[in-house]
């Protein structure tokens, strides 16, 4: 499915669209002066990009890159640089997360799953298609994970909400960003989908894990890391420098970082 809605092009003028993919629909949003038809040209490029990658890394597609990789058919080391740039950051955040992350699921230990990192970083990377086509007033939504560039008009910042995963509707904190993201984990929408790479066990400790930082793909893997380590996690993402974190716990109670009310 498709939704646009697009204006004129011009102080406060809004482009938006969304489409759906990697399992959840993508939004963009662009606020520059610019012709509608130059902002239409670098959101297909956008979506291009994220199909592209998803070919690339989706376990769910027979055919693409991961699967052959999980098959034997292609060994990882003649996979694509875009494998080996993941599968390095995932074996870092494993090895620094002390296994709480992991690329490999219990249920399928010989199977390669990066999606913990992947999904941010496929938002990330085709987000910068946007920039790459001199638009510097936009903000990508997929999923929980928002990434931002410049404002929505001059003097105003974006103003991202971050859901209440026990009081469907409302929000526990509003972030202001000229840039930067956000990433959100939990079980609201999709249930104990995550895993902690310990034990094997699902991660219920929490209801939501909140990072804010420069980088979205970071973030993203940063939130579904911290919130597989439960009460812990809040403590071990301010080890991380530039990113802050939010956790909602079973009762609603909010921990947060040091820095959270300047991010």
């Amino acid at each position: 499915m498709v939704v646009t809605v697009s204006g004129r092009r011009g102080p406060g003028a809004q482009f938006r669209e969304a489409r759906r993919a990697m399992g959840t629909m993508i939004s963009i949003h662009v606020h520059d002066d610019v012709p509608d038809e130059d902002v239409t040209a670098a959101v297909d490029e956008v979506f291009a990009e994220v199909e592209r990658l998803e070919q690339i890394f989706s376990t769910f597609r027979p055919d693409s890159e991961l699967s052959r990789v999980n098959r034997g058919e292609l060994h990882v080391l003649d996979a694509g640089p875009e494998i080996t740039e993941v599968l390095d950051a995932c074996t870092w955040l494993e090895h620094q997360s002390r296994g709480a992350f992991a690329i490999r699921r219990p249920e399928s230990p010989e199977r390669l799953d990066l999606a913990g990192f992947a999904k941010g970083w496929i938002t990330e990377h085709a987000a910068g298609r946007l920039a790459a086509n001199g638009l510097g007033h936009w903000y990508v939504g997929a999923g929980g994970d928002v990434i931002t560039c410049g404002t929505p008009e001059e003097g105003r910042p974006w103003r991202v909400g971050v859901a209440h995963p026990l009081q469907p509707g409302t929000t526990v904190a509003m972030l202001e960003l000229t840039g930067g993201a956000v990433a959100t984990s939990g079980t609201a929408e999709r249930g104990a989908h995550l895993w902690d790479g310990r034990d094997g066990a699902a991660a219920v400790g929490l209801a939501s894990m909140t990072v804010v930082g420069p980088e979205l793909a970071w973030a993203d893997a940063f939130a579904t890391t911290a919130f597989v380590m439960g009460a812990d996690g809040v403590d071990w993402v301010r080890t991380l420098q530039g990113y802050e974190a939010l956790a909602v716990t079973l009762d609603g109670a909010l921990v947060r970082t040091p820095g959270w009310s300047e991010a």
